[in-house]
């Protein structure tokens, strides 16, 4: 029995899902090229003559194919890998509260591991490695009407992420019994602190194609303040530097007994809803 005709309509939505499959799987440069045409009609499953039909010239699939990618991008929020690690880390520290020292080392801990899962979800994951390739490399793209709506939707992708990584800043600061440093305050506060650390990982992210064998090197090393020795990857270290640049004690805060239980409630519902 003879397979239904495609419609025109299914066969753009094939074809351009082919393409960002095939461009997470094989990297990206400043354009598509790189990826054959009747590779990506051979992925999608259509017609050779429909698809060179749609697409008379390459660099208009290409250009549409650029744009479905940059407007496509959803990058991984924080909360979905890091909720359990940091949840075992309040656990584990949540009986040595007693002094400011000790919650500075929970914190400092916290960080430590929360942004250390966060860094490697995200460097290993294609939706950064392909926002990551198309943010330094865009403007070399030759169409100037793809060049400016490819920018526009770079924009967009990061202010999705900025506004999710604020969220989560500001609801663990609160928790932490910690504040913007002053003259931050309130979201804007937390939207510039995130803005900072994801600018922090992105220029990260983009020198892993470097391959430096000593920039991933942990060192063993008591930091920022904490007393407690740890291992810290360079990359780990200069985001967690960025982040504790905008926070700060709140000294109107009382740790007591049952602060400690609140937050233990608070970190037991998070790890529920991962």
């Amino acid at each position: 029995m003879p397979r239904p005709r495609m419609n025109d309509r299914e066969m753009e939505r094939r074809m351009l899902d082919a393409a960002v499959a095939l461009v997470h799987e094989q990297g990206i440069s400043t354009g598509l090229e790189g990826i054959a045409f009747d590779e990506v009609v051979r992925r999608a499953e259509v017609s050779r003559t429909s698809a060179y039909r749609r697409w008379p010239k390459r660099d208009q699939f290409y250009g549409e194919a650029l744009l479905r990618l940059a407007s496509g991008t959803i990058l991984p929020a924080p909360e979905t890998s890091v909720t359990g690690p940091a949840a075992k880390v309040v656990v584990d520290y949540a009986h040595r509260l007693n002094s400011p020292q000790e919650r500075r080392n929970l914190v400092v801990e916290l960080l430590r591991v929360s942004i250390g899962k966060d860094y490697e979800v995200v460097s290993t994951a294609p939706e950064w490695r392909t926002f990551t390739s198309l943010l330094a490399s865009h403007q070399r793209i030759s169409n100037e009407d793809v060049r400016e709506a490819v920018a526009a939707e770079l924009v967009a992708t990061e202010r999705r992420a900025v506004e999710v990584r604020a969220r989560a800043y500001a609801l663990f600061t609160a928790l932490l019994g910690y504040r913007l440093a002053p003259p931050l305050a309130g979201p804007d506060g937390f939207e510039l602190m995130s803005r900072a650390a994801g600018a922090t990982m992105t220029g990260l992210l983009t020198k892993l194609n470097l391959s430096d064998p000593d920039g991933q090197v942990p060192r063993r090393m008591r930091a920022f303040g904490s007393t407690e020795y740890a291992e810290w990857t360079p990359a780990v270290y200069i985001i967690t530097s960025t982040v504790l640049g905008y926070i700060e004690p709140d000294p109107g805060i009382e740790w007591s007994p049952a602060r400690v239980d609140d937050l233990l409630t608070a970190i037991t519902g998070f790890t529920s809803q991962a």
